[in-house]
């Protein structure tokens, strides 16, 4: 063979191997034969007795991607069942293990399971209040679990959250994830994802999640959280209380500050964004916490009547008079969650490292250190904005 048809011969077979490679991957595996989960819903059973001792057992709801225009019913076996809708199959296991549950979609949708997709954990409030310490060390040990998956306690039967209808989301888990990301935006509400609870528990920390509920027309509403000690949930807060709580811990983004007039009417004030503070110091042994709020605002809406805003002293006392309303809540809130849950919901322990006496205080008693703090506040609100209108007319006022 010539050194010609050598070079020739060779670069054949370098083209053939190539056009092999790349025509498909060697493990490559059909999306439908996976059973791509975008949603788990857990709730706690009453425990199973075994060779004397008691199991905790759990009921686990996992929502499986449908591939498109498939469906069908799974039928039932033992203590599982399943039920399908168009785009989405929720498969229920009753097991004691988490891991086990999950194999078992494996012989009930005939699919390898999958959750590197995984959009929502809903986390039944029988298992809050019991502790959370299996399920969260289960997750964390899957390399396919991803921080930003959302977690949300569910104030019901979990299989009611994840059979409601969404007229955006294909799936129940999809849009229960979508609220819980939307609330956290617009509202203010705390992270509530995978990577805040390890880091919390890392820093034996409590930690604080979105509480959803269902209403009698099965419409999801979020608007409480969870609050969490030793992995346990503890109590809930209103939406009013996290918003609050939020502006202490210096998580202040957005949110609507709102105040009563007479009869009824309300002032409100967008928050364009601010800071706080916090100025601590011991004395006669007990921690002294000042927090030193500063907030701008906008006015977006002025239904007190008889006031005008075209003079600039007017906005000063305005500011002057709902800071002043604005701290007596704040003092209200700070010492009813002190008092009520003795715990470092205010993340005290992640802001007092510079301060190594008090840091130190609170991390070997943090009960203690809680229920002997004082709290007081500071605030400045400063009104940027007010539109267009210096002052609210009247339905009485003549054209």
């Amino acid at each position: 063979m010539t050194k010609r048809r050598r070079n020739w011969f060779a670069a054949v077979t370098v083209i053939l191997l190539i056009g092999l490679l790349l025509a498909g991957c060697w493990d490559y595996r059909e999306l439908e034969k996976r059973a791509v989960i975008v949603g788990i819903g857990v709730d706690e059973l009453p425990p199973l007795t075994e060779k004397g001792k008691q199991l905790r057992m759990y009921q686990i709801l996992v929502q499986v991607v449908e591939p498109a225009g498939a469906g069908g019913n799974l039928g039932s076996s033992g203590g599982t069942e399943a039920t399908s809708r168009k785009a989405y199959t929720n498969i229920v296991v009753t097991s004691p293990s988490f891991a086990n549950a999950i194999e078992r979609t494996v012989a009930l949708s005939d699919r390898i399971p999958n959750m590197a997709h995984l959009q929502l954990i809903g986390v039944g409030e029988t298992m809050a209040k019991n502790g959370i310490n299996e399920l969260y060390d289960f997750l964390t040990r899957l390399p396919q679990m991803r921080r930003h998956t959302e977690i949300v306690v569910l104030d019901g039967p979990i299989s009611r959250f994840f059979t409601t209808q969404s007229i955006s989301q294909p799936t129940p888990a999809l849009h229960i994830s979508e609220m819980a990301a939307n609330v956290q935006q617009t509202l203010v509400m705390p992270d509530s994802n995978l990577g805040e609870v390890s880091k919390s528990v890392r820093g034996k920390m409590p930690f604080i999640l979105i509480k959803a509920s269902l209403d009698d027309s099965n419409k999801i509403s979020m608007r409480h959280a969870a609050v969490f000690t030793d992995q346990k949930m503890v109590g809930t807060l209103t939406t009013d209380e996290m918003q609050l709580l939020s502006l202490l811990r210096n998580e202040i983004e957005r949110g609507l500050l709102s105040f009563p007039c007479s009869a009824g009417k309300r002032t409100s004030f967008q928050i364009l964004g601010g800071r706080s503070k916090l100025e601590p110091v011991m004395k006669n042994g007990r921690p002294h916490l000042t927090f030193e709020l500063f907030l701008e605002t906008e006015l977006i809406e002025y239904q007190c009547l008889g006031a005008s805003f075209d003079k600039q002293e007017q906005i000063r006392k305005a500011e002057r008079l709902y800071g002043a309303e604005l701290k007596k809540r704040l003092i209200t809130t700070a010492n009813k969650l002190k008092d009520k849950y003795k715990v470092d919901v205010f993340r005290l322990t992640t802001r007092l490292k510079n301060y190594p006496d008090l840091y130190k205080a609170i991390r070997n008693d943090p009960k203690t250190f809680i229920e002997q703090m004082v709290v007081d506040v500071n605030v400045k609100l400063r009104i940027r904005t007010i539109g267009s209108s210096l002052e609210t007319p009247s339905l009485q006022e003549k054209p």
